[in-house]
């Protein structure tokens, strides 16, 4: 019986395994069709590869350098190139198309020589232009030469429990590094130290590590829902994102018309949203302002400004950011049922510079804008500052001396005199000392990823670049 039982159950374990096989192989083959029909294109991109694969070119990797400390007291010597390097990372999202990126202000506080890296390979260096210690937030500004993918920015309000979310970024210095999880809690504050608190943050359990701070958090859709901020030490899946619409009013700060351009508009914008429509409209306007004069009204709509549409507040700054005072701006509102278009001239509110910018440009070829020590101090801490070239005029003396937009131009030297350059009066004082005038050329010393150049501009063809006002 025993035996027989045996058999019966071997019998039994024989069918069921012929069963299971073929099971199997019917499995095998229907997941093999879907292969095929995944392959073809048609059922493989998930919701999240798409979402990914959208905001991607906007995320950035952002490096950075300082050296230890040096005895020398001439910032060019060659002790200067030998010192040790510390670096840091984290990351950045892209949020408007000239290279303004969004990050952590903990990301570049402190640090030296700011480098981004772009979704194509390229690297710029980056200077820091805001800061909003508060809110943990600084704005890097690069310049690309063209015109870079920004994200979009989506709504932090309606982000519901167990939603799905989408972490990417240079995590532990693997770059574009993606994870995926759900929102875990709304609304938690928390508390870093006596001078950094935390509040409203979004919490989830995608993975955010070291060198993820300052990158996006995405919802579904691929939208800006957060920016990833801190993660709890010794836990596993607990992450801390900014809330977008938390962020968004520090960008728009941060960004203004006022701060980056010296322009005044008076508009007071708020955002709507019934479903997934997002309107903005004018909720005030500024006595006195270009908005009054313009005709704007309480109520109105904006839906363009320029070419650029309107989809949220910071827009709006986007959109005049390149409209110099005193010309107008066209801008499409809709009030009630009817689409109309006026003209916003906006005021600068700050006063005339001197011409030393104009007479370096028609000096040298160069446009530059004077930067603090933190942006050289990778190159030596005893640099007190210098100028980044915003641009050079082709085969002007700065090219072909081969001075590069984006270099820091931080000193020059005829002989045994050597000067500072921090400010572009500085340069024109220079090339008018008795000993540069009877010189062929004067040496500059630039900093270029973070390393100290030296290169000869020639002087033998360059204009007369008279006085400076004061």
């Amino acid at each position: 019986m025993a035996q027989a039982w045996r058999n019966v159950g071997a019998g039994r374990f024989k069918v069921g395994l012929r069963a299971s096989l073929a099971a199997c192989l019917w499995l095998v083959g229907g997941f093999g069709g879907e292969f095929e029909a995944r392959a073809a294109g048609t059922r493989r991109p998930t919701p999240v590869a798409i979402a990914v694969k959208r905001v991607l070119p906007s995320v950035v990797s952002i490096s950075s350098e300082k050296k230890a400390a040096s005895t020398s007291r001439w910032p060019f010597s060659p002790e200067e190139s030998t010192r040790p390097r510390i670096s840091g990372m984290g990351t950045g999202v892209i949020i408007d198309g000239r290279g303004y990126i969004l990050t952590n202000h903990h990301v570049v506080d402190k640090v030296q020589g700011i480098e981004v890296h772009l979704h194509d390979g390229s690297v710029l260096p980056a200077r820091a232009v805001q800061r909003d210690e508060g809110m943990d937030l600084a704005v890097l500004k690069v310049d690309a030469g063209h015109e870079l993918p920004a994200a979009s920015f989506g709504r932090s309000a309606d982000l519901m429990l167990g939603e799905d979310v989408i972490t990417i970024g240079n995590a532990f210095g693997y770059e574009n590094t993606v994870a995926t999880g759900i929102v875990s809690a709304l609304g938690r504050n928390v508390t870093l130290s006596d001078d950094q608190v935390y509040r409203n943050l979004i919490q989830t359990d995608a993975a955010i590590n070291p060198g993820n701070s300052g990158g996006p958090l995405i919802n579904i859709d691929g939208d800006l829902v957060g920016i990833n901020v801190a993660v709890r030490a010794g836990a596993q899946g607990i992450g801390f994102a900014l809330p977008i619409d938390d962020v968004k009013r520090s960008v728009i700060e941060m960004l203004s018309t006022r701060r980056i351009a010296s322009t005044w508009h008076g508009l007071i914008l708020a955002e709507t949203a019934q479903g997934d429509a997002h309107t903005v409209v004018v909720s005030g306007v500024e006595p006195g302002s270009p908005a009054e004069a313009a005709g704007f009204k309480a109520g109105d709509a904006l839906e363009r400004v320029g070419d650029l549409p309107i989809t949220n507040a910071f827009d709006l700054e986007r959109g005049l950011l390149d409209i110099a005072a005193g010309r107008d701006a066209s801008c499409t509102i809709r009030r009630g049922t009817k689409e109309q278009t006026l003209g916003l001239r906006p005021r600068s509110i700050a006063p005339v510079v001197t011409n030393a910018d104009d007479l370096l440009w028609r000096s040298l070829g160069l446009k530059t804008t004077p930067v603090t020590p933190e942006y050289v101090a990778a190159a030596s801490p005893k640099l007190r500052g210098g100028l980044y070239v915003q641009s050079v005029l082709p085969n002007g003396p700065g090219a072909r001396a081969t001075i590069q937009k984006g270099d820091i131009l931080v000193g020059m030297n005829v002989g045994d005199r050597h000067w500072e350059t921090i400010k572009p009066e500085n340069i024109l004082v220079i090339l008018r000392q008795p000993e540069v005038a009877r010189a062929h050329g004067v040496q500059f010393y630039i900093v270029r990823r973070n390393g100290l150049l030296r290169g000869s501009l020639n002087l033998a063809d360059l204009p007369n670049v008279g006085t400076v006002s004061r």
